[in-house]
């Protein structure tokens, strides 16, 4: 799904998708998005941010509250690059993020990435069930492992953005930066840690 208040950006980014052999689903604005989303359920959403009915961060918050398009990934398009207060707050929510004008290479690349993830993911997960793993279990771990990916993505985006010396003279953004990492830190350790006690599982199985 096509997610853009303008127009013009929905079409091209439509034809940039269906040239690759994607089916789109098509809407212009947050109010029309949600419309769509409670009857078709996409694979990804494209999601502009800044649009003047709903805007994108709250038509994100309704899609990770509701049960049926938690897990629906979704890539956040916006004119300029997130603040390091927004990824600390947002990435675990989100899949990635493209800053435009979006580019064909740069967005199917993106979207290839996430299919491929996915398929990972879902194979792991798979056979995690196949082995006994409790479902609650199996939630934390594609929990951790997204906000790990996410985090990751975002904050490589982030340190180009602010150059070191930037970095130094904005002590807040700085902070904020460090308060990223280490959160990555941790969740990779968790993350790590549960793989591990799953991989034992399925081995243990076969």
């Amino acid at each position: 799904m096509v997610v853009d208040d303008e127009p013009d950006v929905v079409d091209l980014l439509s034809l940039m998708l269906e040239s690759q052999g994607y089916d789109i689903i098509t809407a212009y604005g947050g109010s029309e998005c949600l419309e769509k989303l409670e009857h078709e359920i996409p694979d990804l959403i494209l999601l502009d941010l800044i649009m003047p009915d709903v805007d994108g961060w709250e038509v994100l918050d309704r899609i990770r509250q509701n049960e049926r398009l938690k897990s629906v990934f979704v890539i956040i398009l916006t004119a300029k690059q997130l603040t390091a207060e927004v990824v600390q707050k947002k990435a675990q929510y989100i899949a990635e993020y493209l800053v435009k004008p979006v580019t064909k290479g740069g967005l199917i690349s993106a979207i290839e990435n996430i299919a491929s993830y996915s398929k990972e993911l879902n194979e792991f997960t798979e056979a995690a069930e196949r082995s006994g793993v409790d479902q609650v279990t199996i939630d934390r771990y594609i929990e951790l492992d997204r906000q790990v990916g996410t985090y990751k993505r975002l904050c490589t985006s982030l340190i180009q953005t602010f150059t070191r010396r930037r970095l130094k003279a904005d002590g807040s953004a700085k902070n904020t930066m460090d308060s990223v990492k280490q959160l990555i830190s941790l969740r990779e350790r968790d993350l790590m840690k549960l793989h591990e006690e799953i991989e034992e599982r399925i081995e243990a199985d076969r």
